[in-house]
Formats: structure tokens, sequence, C-alpha cells
């Protein structure tokens, strides 16, 4: 059985109020305990399944750029069929990247 908490689902960062944000609670089986998160780590979970679908959807295989030089990577970039990730940049923000960018070379 699974229960919910509603919650906004996507938020425009413009339309997003000052309130304390919303919790959601999943109740994952019998015996198995309730996870509770809160709706701002839903949304990154939410962001980050829609990338890997975006990217799976292109044959695009998702890459951090990790390591002492990743602070170079500022945005999302596409090189030979990988999707390379800034690090500790929100997955929305990169979906964003890519569809301004995938806009532009039109």
């Amino acid at each position: 059985m699974m229960n919910e908490t509603p919650t906004t689902g996507f938020r425009d960062e413009s339309t997003q109020e000052a309130s304390a944000p919303s919790v959601v609670s999943v109740d994952l089986g019998e015996g198995s305990g309730v996870v509770t998160i809160s709706s701002l780590e839903y949304d990154r979970i939410q962001a980050a399944a829609e990338l890997y679908v975006f990217a799976e959807k292109r044959g695009l295989r998702l890459v951090r750029a990790d390591g002492p030089n990743g602070y170079l990577v500022s945005q999302a970039l596409v090189l030979d069929n990988v999707l390379l990730l800034p690090p500790d940049r929100h997955p929305r923000d990169v979906l964003r990247d890519l569809r301004v960018g995938s806009e532009a070379g039109r």
C-alpha cells in the first residue's frame, strides 16, 4: 500500500512560495516502515528521473564530471554520445540547459 502526502509537483522557481517545504511520506509495504522526504528532495529525484529519460531517448550515457578538474564544467555537455553533467548542479538546471541548447540549434 502506498500513501502520499500531496505536493505541488513541478514548481517553477518564479512561482515558488516562500513557505516551509511540504513532506512526502511513502509506505513501502507491510512491515517495511515509512520513508519521509522533503518536497525539495522529491523534486530533485523527479528531475533526475526526467534527465535519465531524456538521455535514454537520445541514446546518451550519463557521466558526472567528478575529479580534480570537475569544476571546469559549468554546464551540461554532449560529447560523442556521453552527457557530461557538472558536479553539484540540480538535474532540473541541467535539463533546462539541454532544452535551451537544442532550441538554439534549430
